[in-house]
Order: structure tokens, then sequence, then C-alpha cells
């Protein structure tokens, strides 16, 4: 049979039996169906779908094929777009921020190697990612809560 050829239901079949369809058939009416347009509302969510997964916004508009100014534009003037990207974008910051707490807890688990051989684990603790990080929240919670004044940390030079 033809993948294009569909077939029509036996005629000793009852009526009210639903028509069997082979997987050639059901192919073939897949592959006739319109094709989906592009529509601005499509492309949204597409490309929130894309931010969510990929996390940058520069990555997730090529991924979607939609320019970075018309991406903008769109969160200018579509509220609820804009609370779904700022929602996805602070999911994201929650994760990083755990992770980067996650290692000032516990480390960094890095392979030793001998001669070319790896031999052991090392756990190694940094102080100015602890240091960095601290930096990185003081600054966060400046901009949620402007009466507060961020602690003070000469940076080294």
């Amino acid at each position: 049979m033809d993948v294009l050829q569909t077939s029509n239901p036996p005629a000793d079949a009852g009526a009210d039996a639903p028509p069997a369809w082979s997987a050639a058939d059901l192919l073939a009416r897949i592959l006739r169906a319109p094709p989906k347009r592009r529509l601005p509302r499509r492309l949204k969510v597409f490309f929130l779908r894309q931010l969510r997964h990929c996390g940058e916004v520069s990555l997730a508009a090529k991924r979607t094929g939609v320019p970075l100014s018309t991406l903008y534009r769109w969160r200018a003037r579509d509220a609820k777009f804009r609370g779904h990207w700022d929602d996805i974008l602070e999911q994201r910051r929650q994760i990083a921020e755990d992770r980067l707490m996650a290692i000032l807890r516990e480390g960094e688990l890095r392979c030793v190697y001998y001669k070319g051989l790896k031999v052991g684990w090392r756990r190694t603790f940094t102080h100015l990612a602890s240091i960095r990080v601290l930096d990185y929240l003081d600054r966060r919670g400046v901009k949620k809560c402007p009466g507060i004044l961020p602690v003070f940390r000469p940076r080294n030079r």
C-alpha cells in the first residue's frame, strides 16, 4: 500500500465501529495536515519553554528564531508575558543561588592526577567565592529593599 493512499474501513464492519487505521494511514493523515503557522502567541510559548530550559534570553531567542528586539517589544507591551518571563528568570536565579550555596557549604570535589592517572579526589573550599556570593546577595538585597544599606566589603586590588 502506498503511504499517501488511505484505506476505507471494511464493508462488513458495523456502522458504530471505529475505522481501523494502519500506521501508514495515520502517517499519511499527519503529513497532509496543514503546517502550523508561526503566530506570535505560539512563538511566545515556545520562547518561554526555551528560556526555562536554557536560562539565557539570547540563546532562547536564537532557538526560537525570533529577534531580541521583537522579544523585548513583546515584553514591554504584554504584562502577562513579562510576568512569565520574570518568573522563569527568578526560578533560574534561585537554582543558581542554591548550587552556589551548596558549593560553599560542601566544597568543590576535584580529581587528583599523578603522572596522567587519576589517583583520588580532593575537596577544596575557596573563600573568594564565598565573599563574591555574599556581595552578590547583598546587591540583590538592595534592589528588593532600598532602605537597607549593603555591608561594606573592601575589594582586593
